[in-house]
């Protein structure tokens, strides 16, 4: 159990860096976007949300590989979220925070549209919104990781 732990926390880590680069970008494209309104900037910038929100859904699927199996139902990504901001008493603290839930939640939700969109053009309104939810996300992410990652080198006892 100790390596699987260990590659979990390099796992986050590894992450954390990646998705560093994503709201590099992210950031860029939501920049171009505001100045001067292409859609084309939009688009990327959606395209970086769906990126934002994956990343941490690889992240969920292998804490609950971890600590309590996988989730197999019809309705998985919106279950592994949630089972995130939950603590397992005698397995592991939650994940997430409720404030960390809510932004993510949003950005599950913009990911399952922008990925199963057809011939549907982005709100600029509604993108905003969830770009919002991304950079107050950038700070939550970051004390929520930290503070499992304590935990996990608790477990590992470094």
């Amino acid at each position: 159990m100790k390596e699987r732990i260990l590659l979990l926390l390099s796992e986050i880590e590894d992450l954390n860096r990646r998705q560093a680069g994503i709201y590099d970008k992210f950031n860029q494209s939501w920049e171009r976007y505001q100045k001067n309104g292409d859609y084309g900037h939009l688009v990327e910038t959606a395209f970086y949300l769906n990126q934002l929100y994956s990343g941490c859904e690889k992240i969920f699927s292998e804490i609950a590989g971890v600590f309590e199996n996988t989730i197999d139902d019809a309705r998985w990504h919106k279950s592994l979220l949630e089972r995130m901001r939950l603590a397992i008493e005698g397995v592991r603290p939650a994940f997430i925070n409720e404030d960390t839930f809510g932004c993510l939640n949003e950005l599950r939700a913009f990911r399952h549209f922008f990925r199963h969109a057809y011939d549907t053009d982005l709100d600029p309104e509604k993108v905003a919104l969830v770009v919002k939810k991304a950079l107050r996300l950038k700070d939550l992410w970051a004390r929520d990781t930290r503070a499992f990652k304590e935990f996990l080198r608790g477990l590992v006892g470094d």
